[in-house]
């Protein structure tokens, strides 16, 4: 039993490596099975079809990836200190973040559970953003969103060569900027014709 689980995780992690190697053309069956370096009949075993092992795969990352996906604080006043633990735990997870950033079939997760994370994210931000109309209120989430997200992450590693501790403190200062100064003069959000 625990060989088989053994298995299985070599054959998602090897699905993990193709996602995340920019010059792999496309993720199948043979080349999981070369990656995991186990037969293709061990791999047909675990997955009768690719997709049956693309949908295992998008499981196990949504289960693996699940406290950082879904645990966003109850107040605004957390986010900066949460964005750096997320930050470092994106690190720690590096090469399975960085997969479901850039895989095609990692966007139906990120799909399924964006409309959590948001639900969640619009709790901490409603203090903050009260009296706000419906416009600015959706600048002001997509701007602390983005800082408070793997794809912030990413930009500040791959454009920046931050490493995520120093990117989580980058951008929870970003976040603790934003937050203070649409707490203090909520109309800086307002459109004023290009300022």
């Amino acid at each position: 039993e625990e060989q088989m689980q053994q298995t299985r995780l070599r054959i998602l992690e090897a699905v993990t490596r193709l996602f995340g190697d920019p010059a792999a053309e496309e993720v199948t069956i043979p080349a999981v099975a070369r990656a995991a370096r186990v037969s293709l009949r061990t791999v047909y075993r675990y997955f009768p079809t690719r997709e049956a092992l693309i949908d295992a795969w998008a499981e196990w990352v949504d289960e693996t990836l699940r406290i950082q996906l879904h645990s966003y604080p109850e107040d605004a006043d957390r986010l900066p200190e949460f964005t750096r633990d997320l930050y470092r735990s994106y690190d720690e997870s590096e090469a399975l973040v960085k997969a479901m950033l850039g895989a095609t079939a990692a966007r139906t997760i990120r799909a399924r559970t964006r409309r959590r994370r948001q639900r969640a994210f619009h709790g901490a931000m409603d203090s903050v953003l009260e009296g706000l109309a419906p416009e600015e209120r959706r600048r002001a989430l997509a701007a602390v969103y983005l800082l408070v997200s793997a794809p912030g992450w990413q930009a500040m590693k791959d454009q920046w060569g931050l490493d995520g501790e120093e990117a989580g403190k980058a951008a929870a200062w970003a976040v603790a900027v934003l937050l203070d100064e649409l707490s203090r003069n909520p109309n800086s959000i307002k459109d004023k014709g290009g300022a």
